[in-house]
């Protein structure tokens, strides 16, 4: 695995799942290739009436970002576009008659940077015999300051399109499903989205600050289409209220990955947990593929007609990892109870103090590292909440269990459990502490509250079991005898 990779990987593990899970790794324009490229192209050489070619005008697809993938010389496997000599007669005449546009979702993989699915938009030519698909995923491990600007949350992505047979045929390769969705639209609608996404993929047009949520490759792709259609496709979702949340999604689609979705349950503040409205769940490209299939909009004759007017499956190759895509939010509170076994450890060895002195040293030991780890990631959640545009890492009431005071117990837990040594001042702070928490669980019960309860659970009982030992009898430092008077 490339450093760039596991790097992104740790940054996942800290909360941020959704960084490049859409996306593909490419060479920015004028940069050297990346490392890290996520789905590689085919190598075979393409046959010549599937490949792409711009047009001489200014509203060319702009390509260049994208190293040309080339299709295999067989293509049967990936379904050709409804062209338009299918489509009705009465929608075979004038400009963008000779326009179709499909839909493509890649479902969810095995990868981390896989589990939220991708998508992008087919546009068949059949004037030229044209087959572009158009993504919003793109994205460099190399930029010039790229980790800097994924931690606060400044992260440069950029748009362009590629041999449609071609990164169908790379997707279904890795064994991704594949869903491909004709769209029901007039040759204007069809004529302006192409117009769009092709300005869209100039170079002072392509590029674009990621957010996980309201701005990725996804609703890219969805303010795209709602544009051609006039804005009929948020008016028809924008008011269906759902109880989806971008916390809930997220753990639905990382089921499984312990890792990355406690990250995401740590990261995560308040508003990732407003419910969504179903134009808004629609970051995750699955969740615009279902919609459409029931979604009507106005034809060319002003009556209301299905969005999508052919759908067709493509299963994975035999032999391909299959990933269940979750249908709900998990909940891990009892998984995450782990806590109380830790915090019965920190009993018993305050228990073995009174006799054992080994046992002082491996509670001062425990008790160090638990309050460290605690301490940085509340130094982390402060920061991100204050220092950072990540607007989801806001207002996390986290902060209250992982607090950077923890670090103040780092000296006073061995000092006192040792040498007898500031006792007091640790008995309040772990009191402070564990207080903290008790107060992170009643605002977590609360109506409205954060729900976090599978960090509460992780996290209170090991502080009431530190701050319970620092509250029993602990030997005193010992005062030095006086010299004896002569």
């Amino acid at each position: 695995m490339s450093a760039g990779r596991l790097a992104v990987l740790l940054l996942l593990v800290l909360g941020a799942a959704r960084a490049d899970a859409q996306g593909r790794v490419v060479p920015e324009p004028g940069a050297r290739p990346s490392k890290g490229r996520v789905v590689p192209a085919p190598k075979a050489r393409p046959p010549a009436r599937r490949q792409v070619k711009p047009k001489a005008s200014a509203k060319a697809p702009v390509r260049k970002s994208v190293p040309a993938p080339v299709a295999p010389p067989v293509v049967r496997s990936v379904p050709a576009p409804v062209t338009a000599a299918a489509r009705p007669a009465a929608r075979a005449t004038g400009p963008g008659s000779e326009l179709a546009v499909t839909l493509i979702t890649f479902g969810i993989g095995d990868a981390v940077w896989e589990r939220f699915g991708h998508n992008a938009l087919w546009i068949h030519d059949g004037a030229t015999g044209q087959d572009v698909a158009y993504n919003w995923g793109l994205f460099d491990f190399e930029q010039p300051g790229f980790f800097r600007r994924f931690l606060t949350g400044d992260t440069k992505y950029w748009m362009a399109g590629e041999d449609a047979y071609s990164m169908v045929q790379a997707y279904h390769a890795i064994g991704r499903p594949i869903t491909l969705q004709k769209l029901n639209l007039t040759p204007v609608q069809a004529l302006a989205l192409r117009d769009f996404v092709e300005r869209n993929a100039l170079d002072e047009n392509k590029y674009y600050r990621y957010d996980y949520f309201r701005d990725n490759c996804s609703t890219r792709l969805r303010d795209a289409l709602d544009r051609a259609l006039g804005g009929a496709l948020r008016a028809a979702t924008d008011t269906m209220h759902t109880s989806l949340t971008y916390r809930g999604e997220s753990l639905r689609l990382t089921e499984g990955d312990v890792p990355v979705q406690a990250g995401i349950d740590i990261a995560l503040g308040r508003p990732a947990d407003a419910p969504l409205t179903a134009w808004e769940s629609f970051f995750i490209p699955m969740r615009l593929r279902d919609a459409l299939r029931i979604v009507r909009v106005p034809g060319a004759n002003g009556e209301l007609v299905p969005l999508v007017a052919e759908e067709r499956q493509m299963a994975p190759p035999p032999g391909a990892v299959r990933v269940v895509e979750a249908r709900a939010a998990p909940d891990h509170t009892r998984r995450n109870l782990g806590g109380v076994l830790l915090a019965a450890v920190i009993v018993l060895l305050r228990l073995l103090m009174r006799s054992h002195r080994w046992a002082a040293w491996m509670l001062a030991l425990l008790g160090m590292t638990w309050s460290l780890v605690c301490g940085l990631l509340g130094v982390a959640l402060l920061l991100a909440w204050t220092a950072t545009k990540h607007a989801f890492w806001a207002r996390n009431d986290n902060v209250l269990l992982l607090s950077p005071l923890s670090l103040a117990l780092v000296i006073l837990v061995p000092a006192a459990m040792l040498a007898g040594r500031g006792v007091r001042r640790a008995r309040v702070m772990g009191a402070i502490v564990a207080g903290m928490g008790l107060f992170a669980l009643v605002r977590a019960l609360s109506p409205g509250g954060q729900p976090n309860l599978e960090v509460v659970a992780l996290v209170l009982p090991v502080h009431l079991a530190l701050a319970f030992s620092l509250f029993l009898h602990l030997p005193r430092r010992a005062k030095p005898t006086p010299a004896p008077k002569e």
